[in-house]
């Protein structure tokens, strides 16, 4: 065992789980020494679909659950907001859209769209207290340096009764298919090693730690085909029915125990402050 605190819930016993990282015995994350802190690289002509099309579905399905829970709408920043997709879709609503995204490149094209985007880490801007009705946070906890700092971060610019919602890998997922040898014999990439890589349980207690109540999580929807490219030899079409596939059997699972066991590739969480 190692004297580290885990930085998801503060537990000060974790074990060293393959070289160059670590797992916290009591809530499961798994984290890297060292942290991967450039922006992702991606073939040429992947990234719009990444960060725009294949989440188009998911996108909107958080726009209808936020409807349904803020009617009047209000004041949304989205953390890691790349091109801007999601702020489109969000202002179309009747969103009053505002975004995070440190890449220069992105956050340019985002703010050439009419968007206000701070293009600085979330937990150095210091954004205004209670400012914001909503905030979400799509596949970025995992990639941050400190994401217990910004989650913190994330509830001191919620105004009371304020939503987070994100979307999360699921880190056992991904760890448990890393290296496979029968899939990298198809070629197929389906699991992906981040600087964080998160549990349910991790993501409750890192939440609960800075504040939050009424915390759910669920299975994720997957994203729309294989806009990262990861089916190999199935190319997109047969990839995006596996992904389907899956999730239908982790909702099951989801649903037969209660709620109790989440089996996803990636979460849905919402929590309120």
């Amino acid at each position: 065992m190692r004297d580290t605190n885990c930085p998801s819930c503060g537990a000060g016993q974790t074990a060293v789980f393959r070289p160059n990282m670590n797992r916290c015995a009591a809530c499961g994350l798994v984290w890297l020494d060292e942290k991967y802190s450039g922006a992702p690289v991606y073939e040429e002509g992947m990234e719009k679909n990444i960060y725009g099309g294949g989440k188009t579905a998911l996108f909107r399905r958080c726009l209808k659950t936020l409807a349904e829970r803020f009617p009047s709408r209000g004041k949304l920043l989205d953390v890691g907001s790349a091109y801007g997709a999601f702020l489109g879709l969000a202002a179309a609503g009747g969103w009053r859209a505002e975004g995070v995204e440190i890449d220069a490149r992105m956050s340019s094209a985002a703010a050439a769209a009419g968007f206000k985007v701070y293009n600085r880490p979330l937990e150095e801007l210091g954004l205004p207290a209670a400012s914001y009705d909503v905030v979400t946070v799509f596949e970025v906890l995992c990639l941050m340096g400190d994401p217990f700092r910004a989650v913190k971060e994330i509830h001191r610019a919620l105004k009371p009764g304020g939503l987070v919602y994100i979307r999360e890998f699921n880190g056992a997922f991904h760890l448990a298919l890393d290296g496979s040898r029968i899939f990298g014999a198809l070629g197929l990439r389906p699991s992906v090693i981040h600087n964080f890589n998160f549990t349910a349980e991790s993501l409750r207690r890192m939440l609960a730690a800075a504040g939050f109540r009424n915390i759910k999580l669920r299975n994720s929807p997957p994203t729309t085909g294989d806009p990262y490219g990861t089916g190999g030899r199935l190319g997109a079409a047969l990839t995006g029915l596996a992904k389907v596939g899956y999730y239908c059997a982790a909702q099951l699972l989801y649903f037969a125990s209660a709620g109790r066991l989440l089996a996803g590739s990636s979460f849905i969480i919402e929590a309120e402050k």
